[in-house]
């Protein structure tokens, strides 16, 4: 759920981040604990600014640390299955899918030695999704009072709407104590806890703004206690200063983003360390803007478009063969995924023709087409965040391949932020068209939220605003059914519907690559996506010291 890469190429900034940060390090209590302490590395872009549930939410190292410092009411387990897992609660049931009732652990403390109850729990459920970035499908609850405290152990809830399939709701949630974040308001996202009290197996002990994160087990935790006694989020300058820190044993593996593929060689030149290749968690995509009046909103166009795009020499030239096919939001490895959508091969030739027929011809010879509706050249502008370094590529390869059919691109560069920004407010126009990417996991309903118009109960994340009443009435169908086959049949129907409206189109999922440590540690996890992310935080709790 939270938006992910920044990767780093210039060496320049790896001398300076490395230098930065020794002396950050070097100086003070952190650099001189004996304590057995897992040392883990963050690009740069990827470390928080503060400790606040927005952050949680689309940072990186904020959606890795909060498991850790917060406790759910369920998590998902490791791999292969990733089934549930009771953790807060003890268990739950329900009746109909729509009214929940979950039984609180007892005996839980938070980390200032507060009891946790349910009614921490009952405003954890009402309050956090006032951070619109904590609105998901799975925690929609319609009115307060359709949330009721029972006893003290015991919160039962009624969804907005069916909640059927392998996980229950509440998914990814981190449980709040009320008695410290009742302060904020109705601006949550923007309170900040400074001492970070939770209830997980860790608690927050030093943090630095942009630089690291320090925190110690909690020896009064009411689980199964970690095997390490600190765990450190350092922030570097570059990949190449995060495999140097690799090589020289000052972190054990990255926290969230890997490696690439050209980095992946010198890893594996070392004995000492792992590069573990597994199916890549993300999915890329490109963003059709419907809004803006541009040959991108006739249909003919965007699946030309798409046959003007060699998605092999992608592969190769942009991941090195470490990506694998994807034409969808759910992954081919997915029992739901449906294998007989329309696949659009490249076909420059079939490209050619889908747009002369439906109008689009070079009328001044330039090589470039014209818009039959203004005459002016079709040249699209193409946005990507600059730190998206694999993604740049990918926009320069398209580049080149779509001038063969006669569609000029200009690249649309930006920083992290204004990408954010334009891609989240289609109705701007700000771009024609854009690199998407996410992260579905195992649970990834969610994500047809980025086709789900406003009207049709979307959360704001559709950023080609694309508006289908068939559509929209699908996505309820599919994650309100309570008959897997059912379902099933809806989830096929969402990617047909997908795949003929191209509101965007799936092109690859890389794979990840993951090195780590194995000289001083065991127990590492590897899941989908790597040994650490916002999905597996077994890891953390697994890892031990080398006999």
């Amino acid at each position: 759920m939270v938006e992910r890469k920044t990767k780093y190429t210039s060496l320049i900034v790896c001398l300076i981040g490395i230098c930065v940060l020794g002396l950050v390090f070097s100086g003070t209590a952190l650099a001189k604990s004996k304590k057995i302490r897992l040392n883990v590395g963050f690009g740069s872009e990827e470390v928080m600014d503060r400790v606040s549930t927005t952050t949680w939410a689309n940072n990186e190292m904020g959606a890795v640390y909060w498991p850790l410092v917060y406790d759910q009411l369920w998590v998902m387990g490791p791999p292969p299955n990733y089934d549930p897992i009771p953790w807060l609660a003890t268990h739950w049931e329900t009746k109909d899918y729509q009214t929940w009732r979950f039984y609180i652990k007892k005996g839980v403390k938070f980390h200032d030695g507060k009891p946790l109850t349910a009614k921490d729990v009952a405003f954890t459920l009402w309050n956090l999704k006032k951070d619109p970035l904590w609105s998901f499908p799975s925690n929609a609850i319609d009115a307060k009072k359709d949330i009721k405290v029972i006893d003290k152990y015991t919160v039962e809830f009624k969804m907005a709407h069916k909640w059927p399939g392998k996980y229950p709701p509440m998914d990814w949630m981190p449980i709040l104590p009320e008695h410290i974040w009742k302060k904020a308001g109705r601006k949550i996202g923007k309170f900040i806890d400074k001492k970070s009290i939770g209830s997980g197996p860790f608690k927050l002990k030093e943090f630095k703004s942009g630089q690291y994160v320090w925190m110690v087990k909690n020896e009064k935790y009411w689980g199964e206690k970690p095997h390490v006694d600190e765990v450190v989020f350092k922030g570097y300058g570059s990949d190449d200063a995060i495999k140097l820190a690799m090589k020289k044993g000052e972190i054990e593996f990255t926290g969230a983003s890997g490696t690439t593929p050209l980095s992946a060689r010198s890893y594996k030149k070392d004995k000492n360390i792992k590069t573990a290749v597994s199916p890549g968690i993300a999915l890329e995509w490109i963003t059709f803007n419907l809004h803006k009046k541009t040959a991108v909103r006739d249909k003919m166009f965007r699946k030309a478009f798409l046959h003007g795009i060699d998605r092999d020499r992608i592969y190769k030239m942009v991941y090195l063969g470490y990506a694998q096919h994807a034409d969808s939001f759910i992954y081919t490895d997915d029992p739901e995924h449906n294998p007989n959508l329309p696949q659009y091969e490249y076909n420059p030739e079939l490209a050619k023709k889908i747009l002369n027929d439906a109008g689009y011809g070079d009328t001044d010879g330039d090589g470039i087409l014209n818009d039959p509706k203004n005459g002016q050249n079709i040249v699209l502008d193409f946005m990507v965040p600059s730190e998206w370094s694999d993604e740049v590529k990918m926009v320069k390869v398209i580049k080149e391949q779509v001038k063969e059919i006669g569609i000029g691109i200009q690249e649309k560069i930006l920083d992290l932020n204004t990408y954010y920004e334009f891609a989240y407010q289609p109705t701007e126009d700000k771009f024609d068209i854009a690199i998407s990417s996410e992260e579905p996991g195992p649970n990834g309903s969610w994500m047809w939220e980025f086709v789900r118009s406003k009207e049709g109960g979307g959360i704001g994340w559709n950023q080609s605003d694309y508006a289908s009443p068939e559509m929209d009435k699908m996505i309820l169908n599919y994650i309100t059914e309570t008959d897997l086959e059912k379902r099933k049949g809806f989830a096929f129907k969402l990617q047909e519907i997908m795949a003929e409206d191209l509101p965007c189109a799936v092109l690859v999922r890389p794979d990840f690559i993951g090195p780590y440590r194995t000289d001083k540690f065991e127990g590492h996890v590897e899941a989908m996506g790597g040994v650490s992310n916002w999905i597996n935080w077994w890891t953390y709790m697994k890892i031990k010291p080398k006999m």
